[in-house]
């Protein structure tokens, strides 16, 4: 239920983000409607796998590896993963994060992706780990400008069952909005 009620959120943040560049219904502008046509067109575009996934899919399996490693040990206790999966309206949809500490940089570090794009959302900051608020800054992939941009999050964490994510992205001026705010409760 909560990986459902993530990706609702997560998709109308995104598709929220699309309708500040919508005009409303009253307006009378056609080139502004034909401007919100696009904008759905590219985040359309921007979702659509190509040959460049059909080759990666290629790789798609099980596979005996021999790796050999002379200075990291094993993943254990250091990454988080999240996977979620639900869907938004008929379209479903997958989202996976990868988050973490880098003990070389001292930065906390945050990886998303999901089926709305295919690009990730890279973030990096210095946060403390008593810190109860954290902001992490980075870019992510804006199909209606084809290139990456700027983008915040702020971590707030309520108690040691509850935290908020919010992302702040770049609007149809510039200016940096709140598109999306998730919130999580311990099950």
């Amino acid at each position: 239920m909560r990986s459902s009620s993530f990706a609702a959120v997560a998709c109308l943040s995104t598709a929220g983000a699309l309708a500040t560049s919508i005009p409303s219904a009253n307006a009378q502008d056609a080139g502004a409607r034909s401007a919100a046509e696009r904008a759905v067109e590219a985040q359309t575009k921007a979702a659509k796998p190509g040959p460049e996934h059909r080759a990666l899919a290629k790789l798609k399996g099980k596979w005996a590896l021999q790796i050999l490693s002379w200075t990291a040990p094993d993943v254990g206790g250091r990454y988080l993963q999240e996977k979620v999966q639900g869907k938004m309206g008929p379209r479903p949809f997958e989202g996976l994060g990868v988050e973490g500490f880098n003990n070389v940089t001292q930065e906390r570090f945050r990886t998303w992706f999901d089926s709305m794009t295919t690009g990730p959302i890279v973030l990096r900051g210095k946060c403390p780990s008593e810190a109860k608020k954290c902001t992490l800054k980075g870019t992510m992939p804006d199909p209606l400008v084809s290139r990456d941009v700027e983008v915040s999050e702020i971590f707030t964490a309520t108690d040691e069952d509850h935290f908020t994510r919010e992302l702040f992205a770049p609007g149809p001026s510039g200016e940096a909005f709140k598109m999306l705010e998730v919130a999580y409760s311990r099950k």
